[in-house]
Formats: structure tokens, sequence, C-alpha cells
């Protein structure tokens, strides 16, 4: 029995208004002192200065008299405060013989309960009782109805919330926000979104379902799905591959007789594939032994600083990005991972340039090799297919295209490279083919025009928008780096657009370069690819499908910021899981027993149907790529299968919301303990093989946290002297409160959020980690927040508190 506690007693008091623009704002302050209603209730009493919270209390008063276990967890909530309420709870559970009621078939237990205590005449009312509760009841429906009457400026009536009590303290600011939005963002600092859900859960708060909560399950997803599928298929794959490469090239080295041309260039490509099987495995393949230009190139690579390179024509006088072989995203969790991000970045950005007709012969030299040894092709096409539909197509041109020419030539290796004529005109189809293929391109090149890569980085639409973005032309530069809201903007999202233009940029050409990207995003295949597929989940999140339907804080200039920041955030997920496939652009370069019945915590789900819709197609669509490439592991494929079961039920649950149709008791209690549904699947995600996690404090590294960062673009335009690396990022999860409406009630309620960050640093400054990234968010909290985010945030100096004294769960 808890100790005895009091509702403050007074009158219902006005909470100083936060805006001279707007209505003032107060919560109601009870009037009833519900510890005196054990023993005395005036049946004659006036009414119809009461509010809401409190009409609905009194209304349960006889019924909490005789010990009933109500259904609402609110009011069961509020009359467990009294020293009274709980032991006549027990009273009646011992007084109930159920035994002459018999069970449905599938029937819940509160269900039954409910059914049975009706049936056996547990709950009985005098007539003076009923007519009590009868007034009461007409009182409600009548204040109901003015659920949305508010004063100037205002959406919602706070008057009418039906669970006031709800937090310890109710901040005045958080007061007037909700009031005038029906909604708030309340900066925080929680590890995991799941984190605050379960607390809501322990709490008995109910839970507002954010599609962001959805939409960090599924970066989630497909980055231990990368790191599962790249640790155990596809490292091993190009670590062979490389060795094949080695043995073959190096063969046409020893064989090449008195053949300088032959013998320098496979020399040349020996040292390639050599190098690359070093930053894959860590060792050099012996025969022979590593000379001055791999032990040049490993230490550039592992230092990670941009330098010029003997080994590259194109980058003897101009630096090469070896900036870029820092493992960042989801490589820095292992060391065979961080092996494997090296290795790739070899093979996809260490270029053949083919304004250099030794890179030009070395490619094709590599190209015919590759021709010789169908296994080695088997390993790229594997690898290659199974990126490309995640990821794009190649950006530069491939060493599978070079091979397509090569072999329509009809020569042999050693013929061939001696052939001017033959050279030429693979040279020219091949520019032609990249003149048209590739899309991202310094706007200041100074190497290569066209690039051959034996294993291209892919193009997303995406990178178009950003190098696109930028002025190139005004010295100096206007609009040195570009941000995520252009990408938004392109792809027709109205609020991201209004946004930028209200920024009112000094870069006249502005206008027109986001026009031109509007159409070239038109053109796009959305479903081409796993990633494209998110981009256009995004998309459809901002659209709001069936709007008309939607509650009234979804239909709002304020929740447009809202889904626009789960979005980008959402796009800083996508950046980070595909940092190492996709091409960078650059200016240059958790129950209750038996006895009685767990109460019903009534909670929302984001009603975005058509968000739910695309998300679950996406899904499916990821799972169909990864079993048809035969890269669906057994822990991928069981952890795919419950996420398609809780995003169809957030769908379903979406649908009845927006329907106006009856939520089920047990669909609550699965609204209820989302917070640990998640948390499960989210560990599942992370655990290693053969390894146990008890929950989310098991979990170590940079894992452990939402926050993470990528890097997006390279600022280093020739115009630009202030050259800079952009970043887009995910901050701490934050909380969001919403006052909805459920069956005619203003309920607060309560979710998570996910905090978009954008920021630049200097280009001389390593890419930023995640690790680091979270240690930066450790002494500046609120780093790379937008300014238009800034309208709906709610700084608070204390983050509101449930109130325990009234609720808590029985559960775990």
């Amino acid at each position: 029995m808890k100790t005895r506690t009091f509702l403050i007693v007074c009158l219902a008091g006005m909470i100083t208004a936060c805006s001279q623009k707007q209505s003032a704002v107060s919560v109601p302050v009870s009037q009833i002192d519900v510890e005196k209603l054990l023993d005395s209730i005036d049946y004659d009493m006036d009414v119809s200065g009461l509010q809401l919270s409190d009409v609905r209390l009194l209304r349960n008063a006889p019924a909490a008299q005789k010990g009933f276990p109500f259904k609402d967890a609110y009011v069961r909530g509020v009359y467990s405060t009294t020293t009274w309420y709980d032991s006549l709870v027990w009273k009646f559970a011992e007084n109930a013989n159920f035994e002459n009621v018999k069970m449905k078939d599938d029937e819940p237990w509160r269900d039954y309960y409910y059914r049975a205590s009706q049936e056996t005449g547990l709950l009985k009312f005098s007539d003076q009782e009923q007519a009590f509760i009868n007034r009461l009841q007409e009182r409600e429906k009548e204040l109901m109805k003015a659920n949305f009457e508010a004063g100037e400026g205002l959406r919602v009536n706070m008057q009418n919330l039906v669970n006031p009590t709800q937090l310890k303290e109710f901040d005045s600011l958080l007061c007037q926000h909700l009031a005038k939005d029906g909604f708030a963002i309340v900066p925080a600092t929680h590890d995991q979104l799941f984190h605050i859900y379960e607390q809501n859960d322990y709490n008995q708060f109910p839970n507002f379902v954010t599609t962001d909560l959805y939409l960090q399950l599924y970066h989630l997803y497909i980055d231990c799905m990368l790191r599962e599928v790249e640790e155990q298929k596809l490292l091993p794959m190009m670590v062979s591959f490389c060795r094949d490469m080695h043995q073959l090239l190096y063969n046409m080295e020893r064989w090449s007789g008195f053949d300088d041309l032959v013998n320098k260039t496979a020399k040349h490509n020996a040292t390639y594939y050599n190098i690359a099987y070093k930053l894959f495995t860590g060792d050099y393949i012996f025969d022979p032994e590593p000379g001055d230009i791999e032990l040049e190139e490993v230490k550039k690579v592992m230092e990670s600083a941009n330098d010029f390179s003997q080994f590259m024509e194109d980058y003897k006088e101009i630096m090469f990005p070896y900036s870029l072989f820092r493992p960042r995203g989801h490589y820095t969790r292992s060391e065979a991972l961080k092996r494997y991000f090296r290795g790739m970045m070899w093979l996809q950005t260490v270029p053949f340039g083919m304004n250099h007709k030794s890179e030009v012969l070395a490619a094709v030299q590599q190209a015919c090799a590759l021709k010789l040894d169908k296994e080695a092709q088997k390993k790229y096409h594997t690898l290659d297919k199974f990126i490309t539909l995640l990821m794009g197509k190649h950006d530069n041109l491939s060493l599978i295209q070079v091979m397509t020419e090569v072999e329509k030539t009809g020569l042999q290796m050693e013929d061939l490279l001696h052939n001017d004529e033959a050279i030429s005109k693979i040279t020219a189809a091949l520019k032609e083919i990249g003149d048209k293929q590739t899309r991202i391109r310094p706007k200041f090149e100074k190497t290569s025009h066209d690039k051959i890569n034996v294993l291209p980085q892919r193009y997303q639409p995406d990178a178009e928008v950003l190098q696109t973005m930028v002025d190139n032309e005004n010295k100096p530069t206007l609009r040195p780096t570009p941000k995520g809201l252009d990408f938004f903007a392109a792809m027709g999202v109205a609020s991201a657009e209004q946004i930028l233009m209200e920024e009112k940029t000094e870069w006249k050409a502005f206008g027109d370069s986001l026009k031109s990207m509007k159409k070239r995003m038109s053109e796009i295949d959305w479903n081409e690819t796993t990633c494209t597929q998110w981009m256009n989940t995004l998309k459809v999140l901002t659209d709001k499908e069936g709007k008309e339907k939607m509650p009234y804080f979804m239909v709002t200039p304020e929740w447009d910021k809202k889904d626009l920041n789960a979005a980008l955030a959402s796009w800083a997920e996508l950046k980070h899981d595909a940092i190492l496939y996709a091409k960078q652009p650059a200016g240059a370069e958790c129950g209750g027993g038996d006895e009685v019945p767990e109460p019903v915590v009534k909670g929302y789900v984001e009603p975005n149907s058509g968000f739910w819709k695309k998300a679950i197609e996406l899904l499916d669509n990821t799972a169909s790529i990864l079993k048809q490439e035969n890269m669906l592991t057994e822990k991928i494929k069981e952890v795919t299968e419950r996420m398609r079961e809780e995003a169809q039920f957030l769908l379903i649950i979406s649908d009845k919301e927006l329907a106006g149709q009856q939520i089920t008791d047990e669909e609550y209690d699965q609204i209820k303990v989302i917070g640990a549904t998640f948390e499960n699947i989210s560990l599942d995600l992370v655990r290693g093989k053969d390894q146990y996690l008890m929950g989310w404090s098991d979990v170590q590294g940079a894992d452990k946290k939402v926050a993470l960062v990528a890097d997006v673009y390279t600022a280093n335009s020739d115009n630009n002297p202030e050259k800079s690396i952009l970043f887009e990022a995910v901050g701490d999860a934050d909380e969001i409160y919403v006052v909805v409406e459920i069956d005619g009630c203003l309920y607060l309620t309560r979710g998570a959020v996910l905090s978009y960050r954008e920021f630049i640093q200097p280009i001389d400054e390593q890419r930023l980690t995640d690790e680091e990234w979270q240690q930066q968010l450790e002494k500046n909290a609120r780093k790379g927040v937008p300014e238009w985010m800034k309208p709906i945030l709610v700084p608070l100096k204390k983050l509101p508190e449930a109130n325990e004294e009234y609720f808590y769960s029985s559960g775990c």
C-alpha cells in the first residue's frame, strides 16, 4: 500500500503564458481530494464547474469505493495514491467467483475478468450512485465537444487533458507549445529511441510511436546486415579475387620474355593487387617481397592524409584523397571490417586515368587477365551485382566494361598492348561511355576526365544534387557547401524548399540550379536500388498520404518540420551505411499477476499510412535482394520477419486511427511494450556470432548510441578559400510530447524522435568516426542543430519527469 498522498486541492489556476500573442494556457488542476472519496461523495454536488479530468475521476468514484480494478491505467493510477483503494481491489478479487462463467476460445484473461465481473454482478450501483454516474457522463460528453476550442493562436484545449498529472511537474513552456502546435520536441540525451518507450512502459505513460523509431531500426538492420555479409562473405571473396588477379598478372610479368611493355605493365598491375591484398588481409603476397611503391602507398593509406602519389599518374602533381581511406561508419567496429573498408576503397577509388596511355594499357591488361579466369569473374560479378542492387550502378568506368571492349578486338593480350589502333578504339569507346555514365565529377577537374576503377563507387542521386547546389562561378564562392535540404527540395519536398528560399542566399543561380535538379530527380527510377527506395520512402513520409484524415497536429507547417527532421536524420543514417560504396561529390576533387488484470495504457501510432506501406515494401525488397543473391543469413532472415510484423502492426493501427475504428486492449498492450520489442530486435542485430547480450547495457562501443556521422561532400573548389568537409549526422535521441485524441478524449503522450545535425569542419582535419562524433556531443550536445528546427524545439532546464507516485508498472 502506498503512502497516503493527497491531490492538491485548489481552483483551476492559470500558468503564465509564454507568448503575448497567444491566449494564456494552463493544464487542469484537480479540485478533488480522492482520499476523501471513500467516505464522502456529495451526490447532489454541482458538477458544472469541474474540468474533464475531474469529471472522469468522480464518475468512477462509486466503483472505486467497491474496489473495482479500473481498466483505464490513469484512473487506476490516481486512485492507487489513496490509503484505501488497493486493499479494496484485492478484496474485490477475493470475492470474485467466476466458476459459472466459461472462458471463450482465445479470450484474453483481462476481457474474461471484466465480462465475468459484469455477468456475476460483482459491480452493482444503487439508484443514487447510478444517477450520479449518469449526470457525470452527460457532463463528460459536453466537455469533450470543446477539445479543440482553444484561445487565439492555439490549436488544442489543454484544459481537456484527461491525464494532466501524468507528469510530476508540467512546465509552462511545454504547456504553451502543446496548446499552440499540439506537440513539442524536447531536446534530450537518450542513447536510443527505444529507451524512452521503455521508460513510458514502466511509468504507464501513453506512448506516441513515431516513424523515427522504425527508421532507426531499419538503419540498424541495413548496417548490421552489411557487417555480417561483408565480414563473412565479401571479405574472403575479395581476398581470393585479389590473390587470383595478382597471380595472373605476376605470371604475365614472368612470361613476358623481352617484351618490356608487357613486363612493365604487368609489374604495375601486380603491385596494384599486392597493395589491395595487403589492405584486405594485413599481409603482402610474399612472392615477390613488397617493393618501395607498395610500402609507400600502404603507408599513405594507413595515415589517411591527402598526398601525392608516384603510383598513380593523375596524382603525381595533384594530391590524391587518401583521407577517404580512414574507416568510418560501421567499419570501425572490428579489425576485419577496417581491412575490408581499406581494401574496397582501394579497388573503388584508385583510378586508371584515361589521359594516360600507360594506365589505359594497365586497365586493358587487367581486363585480359580477368577474361582468362572464370572463377575470378564469378567473384567479381557476385560482389558487383549485390552492391549494385543495394547501392547503385557504377559512376566511373569499370574493369568489366573494359573487358567488354577488349573482347570486341579478338586480340590476345600481347598483341593488343602493341596495337595502337585497337587501343585508340578502346579508349574512344570507353570515353564515349564514360561521358554519358559518369555524373559525379569535380567542377574543377585537374586529372583525367574519364577514369577506370576495378570496382567503381556508385552513383546515388543525392550526390548529384549536392555537387550542383554549390556556387562554382563567383570568386569567392557565395555558396561553398550544399545542404541536406537541397536534396529533399529537389525531390519535391515543399517544406524543404520553403526553408531554403527563406534563407535568401546571395547566389543568384540558386533558383535555376534547384529547378534543374528537380527536373533531374523527376527522371530517377526510385525503385532501382535499396538506397533509392529508402530515399523515396523518406519522400513519402513527408508527402503524408491521406492528409485530409490525419489528426490536427499532423497537418501543420510545424509538423512538416518534424517530418523533415526525421527524413533528414534517416538520410544521414543512409549515407553512414553507404559511406564505403557511394561516390562522394567534391568541389574539386522488457506482466503482472493473474489475480487482478493489468490496466490498459492507451497509446498512439503516428498515423502516416503511406509511410508504413512504403516501409514494408522497402523491407520486403531488401530481403528479396538478399535472398536472390544468397546473402540472407539466418539471423537477418529472422529479424526481417520480426521487423515486418512490427511494421504491419503499426500500419494496421494507423489505418484504424485514421478511420476512427476501435483499437483493442491487446493492441494497446502491444503499443505499450514497443520499446522492449524494438530493443530486443536491435540486440539481435548488433550481437556478434556466439555472443549473448542480456540487454542494451551489454552493448559496447559506438553501437550503444544512436548518434552517428557521415561525411558527404568535400568543399574544395578553387573559388572556395575556406575549404571544408560537409557532415550529415544524428545526435542523441530527443523526446516528443503530443496531445492526441483517443475515443474522444485528449491524452498527453510521449515518444522519441531522431535529432538531425549538419555541420562543416576544415578540410585538413580527419574525417570523423562515430566514436569521435559521440565524444564531441558529450561536450556540445546540440552541435549542428539547424536553425529551422528551433521553433518546434522546447529546451527545458530539466526534462519532464513521469509521476511515479501515481503511475508505475508492476511488470518488468
